[in-house]
């Protein structure tokens, strides 16, 4: 059965195309015929659904889930950013420059009082002020930072609510 594709490129899911999306988020590793059990159809059609969700964009890539706790010390940061001035040209020279920063994990553009959040998770503390100083700090038309550390994680969960 072929999908409609709805504007704005979003595309019209069903019943079983959530359901396989909850699995799959909560196990990006079964495979087609443990999902097809689960969803109560053959292998086949849960393979096709798959396809078509990759396809779409609805499942964008997959990967291993990290918990840097477990990982020697990490510190996670998040960072409140206003420009100086605002137009298409440095906006686009200052997204090009700070994504290029790998401790920058996560960045976004919010409505409020900045015009920036970015999540950045560093080894220590020494590392986040060479971070903070060398390279954020001489990145152009920064008005303000404003640095925010997270002592604990309550919930961490990237799932999307379905």
């Amino acid at each position: 059965m072929k999908k409609e594709q709805a504007p704005n490129d979003q595309i019209t899911l069903d019943k079983t195309d959530i359901q396989l999306l909850k699995l799959l988020q909560q196990n990006g590793k079964w495979t087609v015929r443990e999902l097809a059990a689960k969803v109560n159809l053959s292998a086949t059609p849960v393979h096709d659904r798959i396809k078509r969700l990759e396809t779409a964009g609805v499942i964008s890539h997959y990967a291993a889930i990290v918990d840097r706790s477990k990982l020697e010390q990490f510190i996670l940061f998040y960072v409140n950013i206003n420009l100086k001035e605002h137009s298409t040209q440095l906006g686009a020279a200052f997204i090009s420059r700070i994504t290029a920063f790998p401790e920058i994990v996560e960045c976004y553009t919010i409505g409020g009082e900045h015009d920036f959040m970015i999540k950045v998770i560093v080894r220590d503390m020494a590392q986040y002020r060479r971070f903070f100083v060398e390279q954020l700090g001489e990145v152009p038309n920064i008005a303000k930072l404003q640095s925010i550390i997270v002592l604990d994680t309550i919930k961490h969960d990237i799932s999307v609510p379905l």
